[in-house]
């Protein structure tokens, strides 16, 4: 049964229960409004603090990334407009070079000349060593990071094609063709003619066997007669080759020498001349010296071809006479073994490693006739790659088994040379051909400048229309059908060396963190300008040693089109990364963006919702303030009992 109450007042604690749920709520609407956050604290949503915390910081960091992208932008701008100055400062040695390519200059001309030539190389090089960006260099190489490999190549720099330039009736190519000497790393090989032939002055396309493994302008001798190869066409397995005498299916070409020379050998330039030789002679062709005495033995190119016995080369050891020649290197196997590494013994005929990195061929012979290359077929089977050995021996890697193709006998054949040493002068230069009339006939004069010693050094061995030497820097030249009416005509061969990649590890790269994870990063390699990289710090038109001054002003055009290539090639890298950049940076700008959409979705106050809820909450607030204040009010009518 129910009543009046004094000792509980039932009434008020309910409703002073309900002020306080809506006391909460409106403090709860209060700091939303004030705050606009619906997740204060983690007692507020603590799954949903967390999911908009790491939206947050993925915000500031694709925020941060876009001031990285923003500040690497700027530092390459600023190298590619220092970038900009350096080209137009080439442009301008160019242009001079080119005026100092006349003869008509004075010595005080180029003199003159030389001077603002030497100006402008210190201007390149404040402009290296002086760029920076927010005390970054630049352009020094300190930030070069990873510098590619860069491929020798040939500028034919005038009068190529004399009969496309010239009306005069008779005249011809001065120069046929440069191409650099690919032969002191490739094995002498042999191979089979695979259809008949009938002998011809005119060269004639053949099918032979082993096609891809010939080296144009090599010479072999065959039935007593020799095959000029002039050119290989791998693909389809032939030779483009003047063929001396008749030749039946199934001859073998071959190309061994073995001979010995009539007279002592001095170090230099030398004109050997053997005392016989089975095996004729050609440009570009590696021998091995003395290869049973070990300290004379030597490698060798053959420079020039003077007669079938007689050639010119170059030697860095002295030889006595009767000194033994030889251009094979290679020893007889067992078929089928591999793969992996082996080693071999060349000791009996050359005893000299081969080079490293150079190519070694396995050459199988039909019916297990010995040595090869007797037989019906002869065929290289497999090739290797020569990875390390000594003067006796090389290790050679063959990535596959050794196949039995005809359970023949199989012979192992290297290049000659030592190791890595060059056979051939490797220097940037420039070589000059003059037609020139001895008084008994029209010849070719060679005349070769070393950009870096300014040294110009002319061949005293003349060439001969058609023919081909080797006798500067590494690069055939093959002479076209001049005549009388080509004497005077010159043309320019600029040299440009190879050089090796490098990995500058103490000259990293500029590292631009482009994104919000570890590891999302941009490099920016910023290789220097300096003249000796651009290969230009020995450029000059003053005559070199009182020489042919023509020819140091050639020499310096072409380095400059290289320093110019090399400059131009770093400015469209840096203009292709600012564009990169540009789109980095737009992403990271986007992502921060759609990222903070997503965590204000989550974390940001309804403030609509927010606002009816506090209109709510203090309504009730209210109300239940007047109802409390009415609720304490009723125990006083108990009073009422006692009048």
């Amino acid at each position: 049964m129910g009543g009046f109450s004094i000792a509980n007042n039932l009434n008020s604690d309910a409703i002073e229960l309900n002020l306080r749920r809506a006391q909460a709520r409106l403090a709860q609407s209060s700091r939303e409004l004030s705050s606009g956050l619906r997740i204060e604290s983690a007692a507020d949503d603590p799954s949903g603090l967390a999911i908009s915390q790491g939206l947050q910081t993925r915000v500031d960091a694709f925020n941060g990334a876009s001031q990285n992208v923003t500040n690497a932008r700027n530092a390459a701008a600023v190298a590619d407009g220092a970038l900009s100055t350096v080209t137009n400062i080439l442009l301008r040695i160019r242009s001079i070079a080119v005026n100092a390519a006349s003869s008509i200059s004075s010595t005080q001309d180029r003199a003159d000349l030389q001077t603002e030539i030497a100006a402008l190389l210190d201007e390149i090089n404040r402009i290296s060593q002086n760029t920076n960006f927010n005390g970054q260099p630049l352009l020094d190489g300190s930030h070069s990071g990873f510098v590619p490999a860069q491929a020798a190549s040939l500028d034919v720099t005038a009068n190529t094609v004399l009969a496309s330039s010239s009306s005069i009736a008779g005249s011809g190519l001065l120069l046929a063709s440069a191409v650099f000497t690919t032969q002191a790393l490739q094995p002498t090989i042999y191979f089979r003619i695979l259809q008949n032939v009938t002998a011809s002055p005119a060269a004639q396309t053949v099918k032979v066997s082993d096609a891809a493994y010939i080296q144009p302008g090599s010479i072999f001798s065959l039935d007593g007669a020799t095959v000029t190869v002039q050119s290989v066409d791998a693909a389809n397995g032939t030779v483009n080759a003047v063929f001396s005498t008749n030749v039946a299916t199934g001859d073998l070409a071959s190309s061994i020498l073995n001979a010995n020379s009539v007279g002592a050998i001095a170090v230099g330039t030398q004109l050997v001349t053997l005392n016989s030789s089975s095996q004729p002679l050609y440009a570009g062709e590696t021998l091995q010296v003395d290869y049973g005495t070990f300290a004379t033995n030597e490698v060798v190119v053959v420079q020039k071809v003077m007669s079938p016995s007689s050639f010119i080369a170059t030697f860095t050891k002295p030889h006595a006479a009767n000194a033994s020649f030889f251009n094979i290197n290679g020893t007889f196997i067992s078929g089928g073994f591999g793969p992996g590494n082996f080693s071999f013994n060349f000791g009996g005929t050359p005893t000299d490693g081969a080079p490293i990195g150079s190519t070694a061929y396995v050459v199988e012979t039909t019916n297990g006739n010995f040595p090869p290359p007797n037989g019906t077929t002869t065929q290289v089977v497999a090739t290797g790659t020569v990875i390390g050995g000594s003067v006796a021996s090389t290790t050679i890697n063959f990535p596959t088994k050794i196949p039995n193709y005809f359970g023949g006998a199989w012979e192992v054949l290297t290049a000659l040379g030592y190791g890595s040493t060059p056979l051939v002068s490797t220097q940037d230069g420039t070589i000059k051909l003059q037609v020139v009339n001895t008084g008994v006939s029209i010849a070719v004069q060679e005349t070769y400048y070393d950009t870096a010693s300014q040294t110009a050094v002319t061949s005293p061995y003349l060439l001969a229309p058609n023919e081909r030497a080797l006798l500067f820097d590494g690069v055939y030249t093959t002479i076209g059908n001049v005549s009388a009416n080509d004497v005077g005509s010159t043309a320019y061969i600029k040299v440009h060396q190879a050089s090796a990649a490098i990995t500058a590890a103490n000259q990293p790269a500029l590292s631009v963190l482009s994104g919000s994870e570890e590891g999302d990063a941009i490099d920016l390699g910023l290789p220097s300008v300096s003249t000796a990289s651009l290969r230009i710090s020995s450029v000059t038109v003053v005559a070199p040693n009182g020489g042919d001054p023509t020819i140091a002003a050639q020499d310096t055009i072409g380095q400059i089109d290289y320093a110019l290539a090399s400059v131009l090639g770093t400015r469209a890298q840096l203009g292709a990364t600012i564009v990169r950049l540009g789109e980095d940076a737009q992403n990271d700008d986007t992502a921060a963006v759609n990222l903070q959409s997503a965590e204000s979705s989550i974390r940001d106050a309804n403030i609509g919702a927010a606002s009816s809820e506090y209109t709510l909450a203090e309504t009730n607030v209210q109300v239940g303030l007047q109802i409390l204040a009415q609720a304490n009010a009723l125990p006083e009518q108990v009073l009422k009992l006692f009048r």
